[in-house]
């Protein structure tokens, strides 16, 4: 079974006020963070979606000779849902499944990733997601099973609505990791003296 993980960087970040996929936690910018996480798992290939902020993330990836693949979404501004569609469009005739996650997910851990890569493989269900603060959410693994529904995705709502869809089956993971994410320089401020 071939899985790849793609990594949302495609919006704008206006509540960060500038590209937050290249601002850095003890050196290292959250989008190597999640590469370099993701890396250690036993996903075939890892992809990150760009749009607002192509041309500075291109530039980091080739520099600092990162190993994953762009997709570029000319249509970034039209949300998530669309951001998702455009690479599951991309990727459905080489995968098996999906792993999707955010760039700004910066607590999650490699131990965290492998948990759903290995429910997923031992568990044969079309989706495995994480469950935090009493809800679902991505990270979540897609089986080739709702490749159809995923590139039908628009707006703003990304794949929300796939996790409580009666027409799929599906395993949640608690992972209160997934529930820390960066949207304001003030959170990363935070975080960094956390740690």
């Amino acid at each position: 079974m071939r899985i790849a993980a793609v990594i949302l960087a495609a919006g704008q970040s206006s509540r960060f006020n500038g590209c937050k996929q290249l601002a850095k936690i003890n050196g290292r910018t959250l989008l190597e963070i999640s590469i370099n996480t993701l890396k250690g798992t036993d996903i075939d290939d890892c992809f990150v979606i760009t749009g607002r902020w192509h041309q500075q993330i291109r530039e980091f990836i080739t520099l600092n000779n990162c190993h994953v693949r762009l997709l570029f979404n000319p249509n970034w501004q039209a949300g998530i849902g669309n951001s998702i569609a455009l690479a599951v469009s991309e990727l459905a005739q080489d995968y098996d499944a999906v792993l999707i996650t955010l760039a700004d997910q910066v607590a999650i851990t490699q131990q965290d990733y492998q948990q759903l890569l290995d429910e997923f493989t031992l568990q044969q269900q079309d989706i495995v997601c994480a469950n935090y603060q009493q809800t679902r959410g991505v990270p979540a693994v897609f089986s080739k099973n709702t490749f159809a529904q995923l590139t039908k995705l628009d707006g703003d709502k990304g794949a929300k609505k796939l996790l409580y869809s009666s027409e799929f089956s599906i395993i949640d993971c608690p992972l209160e990791s997934a529930a820390i994410d960066i949207d304001t320089q003030q959170q990363l401020d935070n975080f960094t003296k956390g740690l």
